[in-house]
Order: structure tokens, then sequence, then C-alpha cells
């Protein structure tokens, strides 16, 4: 059975462009306007240096890389998450893939954290 998935967009939030004045890049307001109309707490990105943690925290938000949200999100329930890895390992066909290449991928893609979190559980995986 296959999931459908939609694109979800966050619409009306201009109303919080204001808030985003002091970002590095302008062009990245609409993120944090966003994440500020829906109410998250956490923006995900690998460009940290454009969202200032003293501008982020005013407004109770965080940025955080992708590595750091994977690792903190496999850490609240480690073995569901094992076991969900293990199961994404074991679809790959062509090549197949070993735990060990599985979180060699992972490192050399920069999921450094990520795999920190992982490696005890090898035998898991």
């Amino acid at each position: 059975m296959e999931a459908a998935f939609e694109e979800a967009m966050v619409v009306d939030f201009d109303q919080f462009l204001s808030a985003c004045e002091g970002l590095p890049d302008e062009n990245d307001a609409h993120v944090v306007a966003a994440a500020l109309k829906t109410q998250a707490a956490v923006i995900v990105t690998d460009n940290l240096r454009d969202f200032p943690e003293e501008l982020l925290r005013r407004l109770n938000l965080e940025a955080r890389s992708a590595d750091a949200f994977i690792a903190d999100t496999i850490a609240l329930d480690t073995g569901r998450a094992v076991a969900a890895i293990r199961r994404m390992r074991e679809r790959f066909r062509r090549p197949e893939k070993t735990a060990e290449v599985l979180l060699l991928d992972m490192e050399a893609n920069g999921l450094t954290e990520t795999v920190d979190v992982l490696r005890p559980h090898i035998l898991s995986l």
C-alpha cells in the first residue's frame, strides 16, 4: 500500500514578516515568518549562519541542522527509530546495504551526529 502525500504550504504569513528584521539574508524572512505562523519551535536548515540564535531566541524559535534534528528525533525513541531505519535499509536492493555501509553513507552525507547516535545499535540496524 502506497501512501499519498500532499505538498503542504504555509500561506498568509505576511503579518509575521516584520518580526524577521535583522536576518543576515532578508530572503530567508519567509522561513521565519512561516515558522511563526505555524507556531513551530524549530527551523530545520543546514544554513544555520543565516538564522542567528539571538534573533530566533527572541521569537521562541531555534534553528537546528538536519543532522542534529534527526539525531534528536532518534534519541526520543531509539528502539522505534532503529527498527524503522532497519526496515528502510532492508528495502535497498540495488545494491543491498549492510548496516555498516548505511552508516558510512550517512556519514559521507554529513549526518555525523546521527551516525553517533546509531552506531551503538549497529547490530539492530
